[in-house]
């Protein structure tokens, strides 16, 4: 940044150049007693100091001055590169936050679509095992009425020929015995109260 040993130098060249004129001061101020003071003007004092000055400022100008603005400029370079960046990355996160958002929709239907996609799915198969259930539902009934009928057809068959051998048994006993009317219809009644 600040060129410390050309600073050092100029400081070090006008104290070496101030020091006799220094010097001189203090004998003038000595020689004429302390009678102008601190406002007296002296010449060769004011050319010496105007001089110095010069030279204190033409060394400044030359070494230290451009120093600090070249430190200043380097400064300001890097503050702007840091808002540069700070600018593009503000605008990268931008663009990220709205691909997030964009993916994040996208998600959002997806997910919709696929829970919509299950819903329909779902129904369809329960609509499908209702379906199989009530055609299960239905054989089974189709199975269990024809195992009745089938049943009925069995007993009335068996009821046939137990009333055909209840006829017959009840008409040899009738024949054999050879009963009146009266004797005919208790026998016929008996054998109906044991059917």
């Amino acid at each position: 940044m600040l060129d410390r040993a050309a600073f050092a130098a100029g400081v070090g060249v006008a104290l070496s150049l101030s020091h006799p004129v220094v010097a001189r001061a203090q004998e003038l101020v000595a020689e004429e007693g302390g009678r102008g003071g601190i406002f007296s003007v002296e010449p060769g004092l004011l050319v010496w100091t105007w001089f110095l000055f010069l030279l204190t400022l033409g060394i400044l100008a030359w070494k230290v001055f451009p120093a600090i603005s070249g430190g200043l400029e380097e400064r300001n370079r890097k503050i702007q590169s840091a808002i540069d960046e700070a600018r593009a990355a503000r605008e990268e996160a931008q663009r990220l936050r709205a691909e997030r958002e964009k993916a994040l929709e996208t998600a959002r239907g997806e997910a919709q679509a696929m829970i919509d996609k299950a819903r329909a799915a779902a129904e369809g198969v329960r609509k499908e095992l209702l379906a199989e259930t009530r055609h299960q539902q239905e054989a089974l009934l189709s199975d269990a009425r024809r195992e009745i009928d089938q049943e009925r057809q069995k007993l009335r068959e068996e009821i046939r020929r137990d009333a055909v051998e209840i006829s017959l048994a009840a008409a040899e006993r009738l024949i054999r015995k050879r009963l009146d009317a009266e004797d005919n219809r208790r026998l016929v009644g008996e054998y109906l109260s044991e059917l």
